[in-house]
């Protein structure tokens, strides 16, 4: 086991040496006599590390701008915002000073705000990564105890995984959400980064004034952010914003009116706007309705142009049972099939493989939602619509 100091010296070593990297890059891991040869040229600690560095910068490759020259183990990457949430982010530091990044990691987020920002860590190795990452200020310390934050703004990103990888909740992360609190109460405002599934009754103690934001990246909610103080929107509850298209909602929540039968058109929220709670208050304003109470999918009259959601034309509705769906499928010359649920009625996985059998070699793509409206569990059959 090697010390943090020992570690630190090793990556130096790892990445002044673009022939091991490249090397690396060019075998195959499975293959014992394609490492044997590279610990012929470079120690076995040294290609090991290469192969990390390797990997990280491969597992970087869609989410990171600068994933060929990033310094990281996969951890850190996995750990880090992708580039265009950071960017999102630090939209609103822009005119804010001085700016601070708690529990900065390898720097993906620090990276993007503003250049006087300084970042903070209580991992000397991920100090030395963020600085190599970020080129910015960078000082190694708990960020529970760090005392530099008078008229600060800042984003604070708490640990939430332990050292098996598991997802923590607010009071096991580090720092835990009393602590949060506290760090929160010493300056005028910023932002904390929390898991996507958090309720707001657990930030209730994040500085005076909150505001919840969802962002979805390529059709999942990646991050829950609390803004707070003085970054917190005036009048906002919570908001949805989504990198797919660029777009971001605020508002108050408001519930979806329910009303207990099928229309014509079916509506699917952006995920962050579902989970934000706003589906139902952009839902009223488009005169749409849920069918069941908590379904999350919203029906209407008429098709409607919205960002915000996927439309589905309803074909045909149909009791849940595999045989009537195969059935109503035949009779819509169906071609590919995708199957949707809510609430775990039935593996979409499962009844997508059983009905992959077109009627014909139609390439007419429909989309099946199995539901329970109540007692009732149905099939919608349905065309997406594009917009």
């Amino acid at each position: 086991m090697f010390s943090i100091e020992e570690q630190i010296q090793i990556w130096k070593r790892v990445t002044a040496l673009p022939a091991l990297l490249q090397a690396v890059a060019n075998i195959n891991e499975s293959e014992v006599s394609e490492i044997s040869k590279l610990r012929k040229m470079w120690s076995a600690v040294e290609v090991r590390f290469a192969i990390e560095l390797v990997n990280a910068r491969k597992s970087a490759a869609k989410r990171l701008d600068n994933a060929a020259s990033i310094v990281s183990d996969i951890e850190g990457v996995q750990q880090s915002s992708s580039s265009a949430i950071a960017k999102w982010k630090a939209k609103r530091f822009a005119h804010c000073s001085p700016v601070v990044d708690l529990c900065c990691g390898i720097g993906g987020d620090l990276l993007y705000l503003p250049d006087h920002a300084i970042g903070v860590d209580v991992d000397p190795l991920r100090c030395w990564m963020a600085k190599q990452n970020t080129g910015k200020k960078i000082v190694c310390e708990d960020a529970r105890t760090f005392s530099e934050l008078k008229n600060a703004s800042i984003l604070l990103d708490p640990s939430r995984r332990d050292s098996k990888g598991r997802r923590l909740n607010v009071e096991q992360m580090l720092p835990n959400i009393s602590e949060v609190e506290t760090i929160c109460s010493k300056v005028t405002g910023g932002c904390v980064k929390l898991s996507p599934a958090i309720n707001l009754e657990e930030i209730a103690g994040i500085g005076e004034k909150r505001e919840v934001e969802y962002i979805e990246d390529r059709g999942r909610v990646t991050q829950g952010i609390v803004w707070f103080d003085s970054l917190a929107a005036k009048n906002v509850e919570t908001t949805a914003s989504s990198i797919t298209s660029g777009k971001t909602i605020s508002g108050v929540i408001q519930t979806p009116r329910v009303f207990g039968e099928i229309g014509p058109w079916l509506f699917e929220p952006n995920p962050a706007l579902e989970r934000a709670k706003l589906h139902g208050t952009l839902g009223c304003e488009l005169e749409l309705w849920e069918p069941a109470f908590g379904l999350g999918l919203l029906c209407g009259n008429k098709k409607i142009q919205s960002t915000w959601f996927t439309s589905f034309e309803v074909l045909e509705t149909t009791s849940l049972r595999l045989e009537k769906v195969a059935a109503s499928l035949r009779n819509q010359h169906a071609g590919e099939v995708e199957v949707k649920t809510r609430g775990g009625v039935v593996d979409p996985n499962i009844w997508q493989i059983k009905l992959q059998k077109p009627a014909s070699d139609s390439n007419k793509r429909l989309t099946v939602f199995a539901l329970r409206l109540g007692k009732k569990r149905i099939a919608l059959i349905t065309r997406r619509v594009t917009q």
